[in-house]
Formats: structure tokens, sequence, C-alpha cells
């Protein structure tokens, strides 16, 4: 009697053993897939400039010409966000642009805003998808 009590609790503590560690790879994978699906997007930067004041925001872009990236501000009272817009050579006959696209963010006047960078497909309506988030905080000189 005695082992097949010490069998039945061992063969108990196996099946919970067994599940436990079924259940932590399962849990340790949604983890991991967690993990994988959140990138570096959601989170917002903060950035403190003063009234007057032009900081420059260097983006990289995918340069394939079939997408755009733009830049807005929820306050435009407070931040007024603008590409910066370099005059092209004159003897370029190709519009290729490879490198980062820069835009200026001005302080206008003292207040909190968030400026937000998205990329979305070449002449479409829309806001199109987020690249980075500012949260910009203008204070008086």
């Amino acid at each position: 009697m005695a082992t097949s009590l010490q069998s039945t609790q061992c063969s108990s503590l196996r099946r919970g053993y067994r599940l436990t560690v079924s259940y932590g790879w399962f849990i340790l994978f949604l983890l991991c897939l967690s993990a994988c699906t959140h990138s570096d997007v959601g989170s917002k930067k903060r950035l403190t400039i003063d009234v007057g004041q032009i900081k420059e925001i260097s983006i990289p872009s995918r340069g394939d010409g079939t997408s755009e990236l733009i830049g807005t501000s929820d306050n435009q009272e407070v931040v007024d966000v603008s590409r910066q817009q370099l005059a092209p050579a004159v003897d370029t006959l190709k519009r290729t642009n490879n490198g980062p696209t820069v835009f200026q963010i001005k302080g206008v006047t003292v207040g909190t805003a968030n400026v937000v960078f998205s990329t979305r497909p070449l002449n479409q309506p829309g806001a199109g998808q987020p690249v980075r988030t500012y949260v910009v905080q203008v204070k008086a000189k």
C-alpha cells in the first residue's frame, strides 16, 4: 500500500511538473512575442527648447521615392514644424535623396506640444505610420 501511495504521489508530482514547465514555456513564448511586436516607435522623446529657438531633427528616410516623411504638431501655437529646404544643384537632373530628412522645430510660445513624425505613401492622404514622437516643451528665455 505504501508503494502505491508513493507512486501516486510521484505521478502527481511529475504531472504537475510537466504542466508547470509547459505553461512556463508558453508564457515565456508570449512574453518574447510581445517584446518583439513593441518597438521604439511608441516611445516619446523629450525635447526642451526656448521661445524663438530652432532645433533640427534628422530622421532617416527610405530613399526609394515611394513614401514621404511628414512632421505635425498637435499645438501649432506652441511649436512650428517645417522641413529644411535645401536648394538642389543647378546641373542635377535626378531627384534622389538617400540621406536623412531634416526637420526644423521652432518654439513659438511657452507651452508643450506633441510632435509626430510619420511616413506615408507618396501623394496619399492620411496621417501615415508614426516613426518618432517628441514631447516638446517650450520655455521662456
